[in-house]
């Protein structure tokens, strides 16, 4: 595992930009249509036809890729105070366990999502000409982030690689 570590590092580093951007992107687009469908509605007196339909698939998308992004950085919901406390041993196993069980979410959101996004086939959305499967493949996506992620952080628990004090949330290191 050990020649490895180094493309590890890469492809880590590439996918938090990527995912750091997808994040922004998501929100800021959402942000824009959001901001226009009111405007449009309220002071130019002519709805769009869009105005609830892609903002609700794009928060979609935004909930499945914005967890992958807080597992990435370590952000989302959990208990560090219960954690902080604990013998050195025990916070291993714990945050294995932890890993462990998020991993298994994930694959299983992967492989889920995937088969729900497929579901869709090739229906497009009503308001606009954009395929459905655009917006649900971000279920399988997020899905397989996750998974891959904890699999990694798993691997460096298990090895003694990783502290499982460094995989508390980074506005406390």
């Amino acid at each position: 595992m050990h020649r490895f570590e180094p493309a590890i590092a890469v492809v880590d580093r590439w996918l938090g930009v990527l995912l750091d951007a997808m994040v922004v992107g998501l929100a800021g687009l959402l942000l824009l249509l959001l901001n226009w469908a009111v405007f449009a509605r309220f002071i130019l007196n002519d709805s769009v036809s869009w105005g609830e339909e892609l903002p609700a698939h794009l928060l979609a998308m935004l909930t499945f890729i914005g967890a992958a992004y807080l597992t990435r950085t370590n952000e989302h919901l959990g208990f560090d105070a219960v954690l902080r406390v604990m013998p050195d041993r025990a916070k291993r196993v714990v945050t294995a366990l932890n890993l462990a069980l998020m991993g298994i979410f994930g694959g299983l959101l992967a492989w889920y999502g995937g088969i729900a996004a497929a579901s869709f086939g090739d229906r497009s959305l009503i308001s606009v000409d954009a395929p459905m499967m655009l917006f649900r493949a971000a279920m399988p996506l997020g899905g397989a982030l996750i998974a891959m992620f904890c699999a990694v952080r798993l691997v460096g628990i298990l090895s003694g690689r990783i502290d499982p004090m460094d995989l508390l949330p980074e506005s406390d290191a």
